[in-house]
């Protein structure tokens, strides 16, 4: 009897697991609530993000190069490359050192500063991680900058996506920013490539 329960116990939670990573609309269980939650509570706070008027060209172009640095670093996660991932970062981090805030205006300063901190912080811990699930935890810091960068300066010249993982950060999950629709998960690599649902697309401002 109690080799029958183990066996019912682990059966149900491989069940609760391939659900978390389903693109079902129907509640599969508790913690597929909880997951739903969480990510709906993510999606609402991105709302208060507003676009703002009057971008310089120049400051697109820079975050423009911000963002390919970052897919590039997100690239190297879902290959399970860590040396990789490293380098890529250090690219990034140079980068936004390069930056010229100089045509900022505005608000525009102090919420460049916030997300900057954001990215930069999530960069260094990367950059002294030995451990590549280390890396990917630290990955969810830099994407909030740069999603909200992305949110607020409209910097890109095709449609973004803003994508959610319930597995991420051992369950309590995490957002990527990606330019592709298809789900390639920079968190889970290849061993769950495409857990996940997009949550929101950044459209190109004309």
């Amino acid at each position: 009897m109690k080799k029958n329960r183990v066996l019912v116990v682990a059966s149900l939670s491989l069940v609760a697991l391939l659900w978390s990573c389903s693109g079902s609309k129907k509640e599969s269980s508790t913690a597929e609530h909880n997951h739903d939650a969480m990510a709906a509570a993510k999606e609402d706070t991105s709302t208060v993000i507003k676009p703002f008027d009057n971008v310089d060209a120049s400051v697109k172009s820079q975050l423009n190069n911000f963002l390919a640095e970052y897919f590039a670093l997100n690239k190297t996660l879902i290959e399970d490359n860590m040396d990789g991932a490293k380098t890529a970062a250090k690219k990034l981090a140079e980068t936004v050192q390069k930056f010229d805030m100089s045509k900022l205006v505005g608000d525009q300063m102090s919420f460049y500063h916030v997300q900057e901190a954001k990215v930069n912080q999530g960069l260094k811990a990367i950059s002294e991680s030995s451990d590549i699930e280390e890396i990917r935890e630290d990955l969810s810091g830099v994407s909030e900058g740069i999603y909200s960068l992305a949110k607020a300066f409209h910097p890109n010249d095709s449609e973004l996506y803003y994508q959610f993982c319930p597995m991420a950060k051992n369950g309590e999950g995490a957002n990527w920013l990606s330019s592709e629709k298809e789900i390639a998960n920079p968190y889970m690599g290849q061993r769950m490539l495409k857990c996940g649902r997009t949550q929101e697309v950044i459209a190109k401002l004309n």
